[in-house]
């Protein structure tokens, strides 16, 4: 719209300046000319207005995100430290099973041990002939 203005006026400032027909007719290139500084200006006024707005909303839209990635990268950590805890729980969990179980298994082996030899203690005592002769 600003380059449009601009560009009639500056047709009509040349033509006007060429034909020069009358005083009129300068005074109106004038006027035309005059306007067309105007419209240059409110142009650019609104330009810069725009620009300062579109500035400070990309400054806020920058700060949001970077809270969000800070808030991200916590929710992360925090997630990390969780997952960290849990894996310790479960291995020291898992290892205490193990261990529990190997000494189950080896009581069960020792008390099966013994009982084999108390049985094979009373079998030898059972079957030992008491008027043995050599």
């Amino acid at each position: 719209m600003l380059k449009r203005h601009l560009l009639l006026a500056s047709l009509l400032a040349g033509t006007f300046a060429v034909t020069a027909c009358s005083q009129q007719t300068e005074d109106q290139a004038a006027v035309t000319a005059d306007q067309a500084a105007d419209t240059a200006a409110s142009a650019g006024d609104v330009i810069a207005a725009n620009t300062e707005a579109a500035t400070a909303e990309a400054e806020v839209a920058a700060q949001n995100t970077g809270a969000k990635i800070n808030d991200s990268a916590e929710n992360a950590g925090v997630a990390v430290s969780n997952a960290a805890d849990n894996a310790g729980e479960a291995i020291t969990d898992g290892t205490n099973k193990a261990v529990a179980s190997t000494a189950a298994v080896v009581a069960d082996g020792a008390s099966s041990v013994a009982e084999g030899a108390s049985n094979v203690a009373a079998d030898a005592e059972a079957k030992a002939p008491t008027d043995q002769q050599y």
